[in-house]
């Protein structure tokens, strides 16, 4: 039952597909990593890892992004570009365009 589940759910939450909506954040944001990483709570190596997508995000660090900015935990993990504020959405999506998570 638990595959036939995971075969039919579609993981938008997948640390690949979570990195760019990160990456789009940051860059809107215009704070270089370092800056980004401190503020929410985190070394800028595993910064650098989810924004390539080879480290999943935690909801801890996620609820910090959220609080700090204003972004719904819906569009970090399910891309759900209602959770944005409108005026942001062109930006975030020019960004999450051009990303790429291969170095």
């Amino acid at each position: 039952m638990k595959k036939l589940a995971a075969s039919l759910i579609e993981r938008r939450s997948h640390p690949v597909q979570v990195a760019p909506r990160i990456f789009a954040i940051r860059e809107h944001l215009g704070l270089p990593k370092a800056q980004f990483a401190d503020a929410i709570g985190v070394d800028r190596s595993s910064l650098t890892k989810i924004e390539k997508g080879s480290a999943g995000l935690d909801i801890a660090v996620a609820e910090r992004i959220s609080a700090l900015y204003g972004v719904g935990l819906d569009f970090i993990y399910r891309g759900d570009l209602d959770d944005l504020p409108t005026d942001w959405r062109p930006s975030i999506l020019s960004l999450m365009h051009g990303h790429r998570t291969n170095p």
